[in-house]
């Protein structure tokens, strides 16, 4: 007598495609690991003197400094701790700034950026002004997210100095081309069972991506944009080290003294504040999405 009972098959852990996908990407690997020369005495520090200072640099982190390591601070400035809570208020205002640039920027060129409010069907004039105006944006977000803050904030402030509004305008520009193109997406991706029903009862082509639409991809929307602030926080953070003063200025004076225990005391005090804000974007993710929580 057969046994009735099915005889679970494990699936393979590479099926398919997949399979053929992850061993083209070790082989990517390796070229590109043969061409730059990596090897694994490369991790390794070729002196005594490296491996000392790495020793010190993290055995610091069980001690963060509670007063200055240099004895020629005066009396009257800030406690290390109220100096690191400002950097942090700077770093997030800088960070505040930049997206309140951004996500406005990144709503007008997502929307056109977008095939979803486009009349259907259209002119073949039209249709080629349209396009023109899609690929235009498309344009304008790839070239501002091709190139890192840092680099933008390099260009910035040669050009305009060492200045807060310079700062506030080298995050801007690469995350309102990032946004701009998730933003698009997002639109795009959104059905369109209830733009039909209003198209079918003489809406315009605007008025019904504004009412049935666009309200429908706000959740996300929002959520994604809170991450990209907390992304923002820590490109902030890294403006310091191009002369704008934030968390990531102290961070790189401290080190440049090799004061390890302060640097510790500076990396505490911005992972706290990038834990505070990533709970509350988890937060508020629970309630835009709640059947996702």
């Amino acid at each position: 007598m057969r046994d009735s009972k099915k005889i679970a098959v494990k699936p393979p852990i590479f099926p398919g495609r997949r399979r053929w996908v992850f061993l083209g990407a070790a082989i990517i690997f390796l070229v590109c690991a043969y061409f730059l020369k990596l090897t694994p005495s490369g991790l390794i520090p070729p002196d005594s003197l490296r491996w000392d200072r790495a020793g010190k640099f993290f055995s610091a982190a069980i001690s963060p400094a509670m007063d200055y390591q240099d004895d020629s601070v005066p009396d009257t400035a800030d406690h290390i701790w109220v100096k690191g809570v400002k950097g942090l208020f700077y770093t997030l205002r800088f960070a505040v700034a930049a997206m309140s640039m951004a996500v406005p920027t990144a709503l007008i060129l997502g929307f056109f950026g977008s095939s979803a409010w486009w009349p259907e069907p259209c002119g073949r004039g039209l249709k080629f002004v349209l396009r023109t105006v899609f690929v235009v944006s498309r344009f304008v977000m790839s070239f501002a997210r091709s190139i890192h803050e840092l680099i933008w904030a390099l260009l910035i402030l040669s050009a305009l100095g060492v200045s807060p509004l310079a700062g506030m305008v080298s995050l801007a520009i690469p995350f309102a081309g990032t946004l701009g193109k998730v933003f698009s997406e997002i639109i795009d991706e959104e059905a369109r069972d209830s733009a039909s029903a209003l198209k079918a009862i003489g809406h315009r082509p605007v008025q019904t991506f504004l009412v049935g639409i666009f309200p429908r991809a706000i959740p996300d929307l929002i959520t994604y944009s809170f991450y990209r602030f907390e992304c923002a926080l820590r490109a902030s953070a890294v403006l310091g080290f191009v002369g704008i003063e934030t968390i990531g200025l102290y961070i790189q004076l401290s080190h440049e003294e090799f004061y390890y225990h302060e640097v510790w005391t500076y990396f505490y005090l911005l992972l706290a504040m990038i834990v505070v804000v990533d709970l509350w974007g988890a937060g508020l993710r629970r309630r835009l999405n709640p059947t996702h929580a």
